[in-house]
């Protein structure tokens, strides 16, 4: 009897995987993988999200936002020590739509804003241990930073001469941050205004997104697949637009890991993910702990 028993529920589960298969083809037009079609039994990786945004020397500069090279270095040191993995965009999004396996202990490092720090100081420590990154960029300050100008790390951005040696090196992954839209106003970011309609509002974010993702394809070759909030701020109509104009994944503010499954977006849904600020002043451990300790 039992024999039987365990006969019939291993016939239903293989019918579950068999039917999962047949609709993600057809919505994909590719065969579910080993791993995603294991999602539908619930197999889950948790993701945490480091974002970082300036990168100094000078003590008194360093804050909520800026943090020394000396940390940086020491947090990718507790990153090989955990034996944590680095992984990039692409990995995270081929786990999410084809099942592709993901690291057992993956992890993402993200830098806002583009700074000439990044270049100065992330982009040689992340060669040296081997690890990968993303950069969200202000397309704006990019452009002010390119060509013959004069630069310091204290204040200036990665120009794009820069931005293609990182990306074609490996270990950078370029992101949209907006054009110019990265400044508190009225707006804060790309929030949308009470006055503005939804196609006024659409209009703006393909106008502004839009022109940087044009430049991005120019300048380094490759489309954007990742949009990061300025400030962390967004309204109800943003994501649907993000997604229209091909991003496919959207970097947030909100401190918490994520859960990711297996195949959980098979037909190309915005992935969200969200954040862990670094700021100086906190030892690895410290850090860490907001979400190893959970």
């Amino acid at each position: 009897m039992k024999e039987n028993v365990i006969g019939v529920l291993s016939a239903i589960l293989l019918i579950a995987v068999m039917i999962g298969n047949t609709v993600f083809t057809a919505f994909t037009g590719r065969p579910m993988t080993e791993t995603a079609a294991a999602g539908i039994q619930g197999e889950q990786v948790q993701l945490p999200v480091l974002m970082y945004h300036h990168m100094l020397k000078e003590e008194s500069r360093h804050g909520s936002y800026v943090v020394s090279p000396e940390e940086f270095e020491r947090d990718l040191i507790y990153i090989k020590e955990k034996k944590y993995t680095t992984v990039t965009l692409k990995q995270v999004e081929e786990y999410v739509t084809l099942g592709t396996p993901l690291p057992e202990k993956p992890i993402l490092i993200t830098f806002d804003d583009g700074y000439e720090s990044t270049y100065a100081y992330a982009f040689p420590l992340l060669k040296k241990y081997n690890m990968t990154a993303v950069i969200s960029i202000i397309g704006k300050y990019t452009d002010l930073y390119s060509g013959d100008v004069t630069k310091s790390v204290s204040y200036a951005h990665a120009n794009w001469e820069e931005l293609k040696e990182m990306q074609d090196s490996g270990v950078f992954e370029v992101g949209n941050h907006t054009y110019e839209l990265h400044q508190v106003s009225n707006r804060k970011g790309i929030r949308k205004l009470e006055s503005e309609t939804d196609e006024q509002y659409r209009q703006l974010l393909f106008s502004d997104i839009g022109s940087l993702n044009n430049e991005i394809e120019q300048e380094l070759g490759t489309q954007a697949m990742v949009f990061a909030y300025p400030f962390g701020t967004f309204s109800k109509t943003t994501d649907d637009i993000l997604k229209e104009m091909g991003f496919q994944i959207v970097l947030t503010c909100e401190e918490k890991v994520n859960t990711l499954s297996a195949g959980m977006c098979p037909n190309g849904e915005l992935i969200r993910l969200r954040r862990f600020n670094r700021p100086s002043g906190l030892s690895s451990e410290r850090m860490f702990a907001k979400w190893e300790n959970k």
